[in-house]
């Protein structure tokens, strides 16, 4: 936790006093752009746009690659059904994932990430 930036600190301490799991306050490909000195807010603590964004993104590059892997490279599938499957799926469990994060939020009484200071006021 000490090579995070000081308000990703501070936050995961908030997390952590409010009983919030482990992996729900810091998933894997958080805590490598925290590595990297980025500050982007824990999943829990971001807003709905911004998860729908980011894990919406992340799912439907990552289903797109797979569908054409498995799918377009033998003509089964097109290019354009493939991208519009993957936009499609990106959509929904982006959205998804950020009607849970909002709802873990409420659950554990969690601060918006705009309200979570570091010690020395960052």
């Amino acid at each position: 936790m000490q090579a995070y930036p000081v308000r990703i600190r501070a936050a995961l301490q908030v997390m952590q006093a409010a009983g919030v799991p482990r992996q729900m306050q810091a998933p894997l490909m958080y805590r490598l752009l925290w590595r990297t000195g980025l500050v982007v807010p824990p999943p829990v603590l971001a807003g709905f746009v911004a998860n729908a964004v980011l894990m919406g993104a992340m799912f439907g590059l990552g289903w797109g690659g797979l569908m054409w892997l498995l799918f377009a490279r033998g003509a089964l599938l097109s290019g354009v059904g493939v991208l519009g499957a993957a936009g499609v799926a990106g959509l929904l469990f982006g959205g998804a994932m950020a009607l849970l994060m909002r709802w873990q939020q409420q659950r554990y009484r969690l601060p918006a990430w705009g309200e979570i200071r570091a010690a020395d006021g960052g």
